[in-house]
């Protein structure tokens, strides 16, 4: 981000409370740690802490402005700043980052490309962005930054160089993602899918259905949405789309079809009926059926913005993905984990246990599953269900971590699942004990839940006990 003073002043229509209305700032910080020299401190309210109480410390660290909202205003004195600094009065801090990144994003003549979707939504822009690279400068979502605060972080990334950004839009309630597309104006919109996570929020599918669609309804006649047509509530929606709709996935008479597909070399590959007719055959480093739908979209993104079949290809070969999604790791003494923890719902954790199984061919298969949480009345159901996929799959060990995962085992022993082979467990730490009694040598071990249950640690205890066992670095990471 490059942006003057006075720009900041006109754009927040603020007012000048300390320092010069003169100068350009270099970027944009939320953290007071991260400033590092030259940038415009947003003091956000979260959470835990306010940012206005660490205002002092980002422009001693060397942030160059920050904001004030005027209801803490008599919390300073223009005398409390380091000499040099600007300081800035708003109304809003979060609606002035988000009116800056606005702003900021109409400055240059770039492609956006929006993706959202219920399940799969970060693979699939780390997909995109990975085909896109083949031939254009990307700007892409980087980790979690896909909402209200870190889309606008994202847009202020934005420079002259860049000539397409994908962006990841994620969404708690109506209204959410329509304000996320008034942000970035999409040109496309990528839906990967329509699940149940946000059920306790939304209540319905047809809710969620519609809060999705706001994507689609911030996009004109001259906008291309890209959707999944095996899903039965986009391709509803597509169909009332003004601009111009591409269908992916395995049904008949879609645009872009997958004909066949087969786990091969820690990947899928499949086989796709480009819409000109042609078959092109295409590989994504990912286990699981489902990363298919997630690549089909990423082609469908290449082939709209001219790639070549080849350059799709490896695109997607060389796709670098987000932490915490699908993350496998294999250490020397043979255990191997796969990473899911960054968040859960029924039919994601379906498709990772699918993509367990796959990967583990004949050896044995560990899951750690956590609370699903925000589902709302449908958690019982959700919960159970889980269950009956462990027992239908087959999977060897079940440990629950959370009050409502236990509700998993319960569903697995009403599916046959043997009961001595389900540990229930009442936080992480009790599950951490129960798997270090199990014979992890040579087995595979899943591990998700929901954000807030935060099992990675259960990942990077497992690791760090390996590497306790093991002389030297005995950790590798599968890429």
């Amino acid at each position: 981000m490059l942006i003057t003073v006075q720009e900041v002043l006109a754009v927040t229509n603020g007012s000048l409370f300390a320092g010069v209305a003169a100068g350009s700032l270099s970027g944009a910080v939320i953290d007071s740690r991260e400033a590092r020299g030259g940038e415009l401190f947003f003091p956000l309210q979260g959470d835990k802490h306010n940012g206005h109480r660490f205002v002092a410390d980002a422009l001693q660290r060397g942030a160059a402005a920050t904001l004030l909202e005027k209801r803490y205003l008599t919390q300073f004195k223009p005398g409390d700043f380091p000499p040099g600094k600007t300081v800035i009065v708003v109304d809003d801090c979060l609606r002035s980052l988000q009116d800056i990144a606005a702003y900021h994003r109409d400055k240059y003549q770039v492609w956006v490309v929006a993706v959202t979707g219920s399940n799969g939504k970060t693979t699939t822009k780390d997909l995109i962005a990975s085909v896109l690279k083949t031939r254009y400068r990307v700007l892409k979502t980087e980790g979690n930054f896909n909402n209200d605060i870190g889309l606008p972080l994202t847009l202020l990334r934005l420079n002259g160089q860049h000539e397409i950004a994908v962006l990841e839009m994620g969404m708690r309630g109506p209204g959410e993602i329509a304000l996320l597309c008034s942000l970035c104006k999409p040109n496309v919109g990528v839906i990967t899918n329509i699940g149940e996570a946000h059920l306790e929020l939304l209540g319905s599918r047809e809710n969620i259905s519609r809060a999705k669609g706001e994507l689609l309804d911030s996009m004109s006649s001259t906008g291309t949405a890209i959707l999944n047509g095996d899903d039965p509530y986009l391709k509803s929606m597509g169909e009332v789309f003004v601009g111009h709709t591409v269908y992916y996935g395995y049904d008949e008479g879609l645009n872009l079809r997958a004909h066949r597909s087969l786990f091969q070399n820690d990947g899928y590959c499949f086989t796709a009926a480009l819409p000109g007719g042609d078959v092109e055959e295409f590989w994504v480093p990912l286990p699981g059926r489902h990363n298919v739908y997630n690549g089909l979209a990423a082609v469908a993104v290449g082939l709209h913005f001219s790639l070549v079949p080849s350059g799709i290809r490896e695109g997607l070969a060389a796709t670098s993905f987000s932490g915490m999604r699908m993350e496998r790791f294999q250490t020397k003494s043979g255990l191997r984990l796969l990473n899911d923890a960054y968040n859960a719902s029924p039919s994601s954790m379906e498709v990772a246990l699918q993509s367990l199984k796959e990967w583990a061919g004949g050896g044995l298969c560990i899951a750690v599953l956590g609370d699903m949480l925000e589902l709302g009345v449908f958690s019982e159901e959700g919960h159970r269900k889980t269950g009956h996929c462990v027992a239908r799959l087959g999977i060897d060990s079940l440990v629950t971590v959370g009050e409502q995962a236990s509700l998993i085992g319960e569903g697995a022993k009403e599916a046959g699942f043997s009961p001595q082979n389900i540990y229930c467990c009442g936080d992480r730490g009790a599950a951490i004990n129960v798997l270090q009694t199990l014979p992890l040598q040579e087995s595979y071990v899943l591990v998700k839940g929901s954000r807030g249950m935060a099992m990675e640690t259960i990942v990077e205890a497992l690791l760090e006990q390996e590497d306790r066992q093991e002389s030297g670095d005995g950790r590798q990471e599968s890429e």
